[in-house]
């Protein structure tokens, strides 16, 4: 009899070690999320600095995020709520409108895509150029200097197409440059968008050549004025054929 009491005894203890235990294993397994995540993107990819995230819940909380260079960002970890983003253009762009995105616990937020513009260098600034037989002025553009190099850019049909001219030498009066292919210091680069992406042409692409002619370099303030042409070839970002540039031209750029 004892030896009955005793194997029923055993039973009951297993049985409940083993609902104790897959209850822990519960717990384990099924932790609630408390935070979500926040995707973005930014065109063209390195017109912002920072993007900033700002809650508006009290008290308030900020975090920041980088752009890749491919321009996209992510804030991990967010606390579910509102938040309010805020970007930092870089050197010649103008600041997009802020924005507000919503986080959920466990869920991942997608920001409204952004496109950033050109800061405008006012005054009779202009840069004009015929790509593939199209003639086309740009409704923004700046020159900067960087590193030593002059950076000449352009936007137009708001933001869809920037054409870029790089400099590894900065003038200082009336010059020419002519380079092409990867060995090049020197390069044109034409950024188109294709839906969400970005494709790219260069004349640093095997078959490129571009020419650039500075005509003019004023003083207080210094502008620049000069010529370009192109042929930019796909620079394997997806981009196929040739954009072929002729009549190019800029002037009082200031920099």
């Amino acid at each position: 009899m004892k030896h009955f009491f005793f194997t029923i005894l055993l039973a009951l203890f297993a049985g409940f070690s083993l609902v104790l235990s897959s209850c822990s294993d519960d717990k384990k397994a099924d932790p609630t999320p408390t935070t979500g995540t926040v995707n973005g993107q930014i065109t063209p990819a390195n017109s912002v600095t920072t993007v900033t995230a700002t809650s508006t819940a009290t008290p308030t909380t900020t975090a920041t995020a980088t752009p890749t260079a491919s321009g996209t960002y992510t804030f991990t970890n967010m606390a579910a709520g509102t938040y309010t983003l805020s970007f930092t253009p870089a050197t010649g762009f103008t600041a997009p409108a802020t924005q507000t995105v919503a986080v959920t616990a466990g869920g991942t937020a997608t920001a409204t895509p952004v496109t950033v513009t050109m800061g405008s260098t006012g005054g009779t600034a202009t840069f004009t150029y015929t790509i593939n037989g199209t003639a086309t002025t740009a409704n923004l553009a700046s020159a900067n200097v960087l590193s030593g190099s002059l950076f000449i850019q352009s936007s137009s049909g708001t933001g869809s197409r920037i054409v870029t001219l790089s400099l590894d030498v900065l003038p200082t009066g009336p010059r020419s440059y002519t380079f092409g292919g990867a060995s090049s210091t020197s390069e044109i680069n034409v950024i188109e968008a294709a839906g969400s992406n970005l494709v790219e042409w260069s004349t640093s692409a095997t078959g490129g050549t571009g020419t650039v002619t500075i005509t003019s370099v004023t003083t207080n303030p210094r502008r620049v004025s000069g010529t370009f042409s192109a042929v930019a070839q796909p620079d394997g970002s997806g981009a196929t054929g040739t954009r072929t540039i002729t009549a190019g031209t800029f002037s009082n750029l200031e920099f």
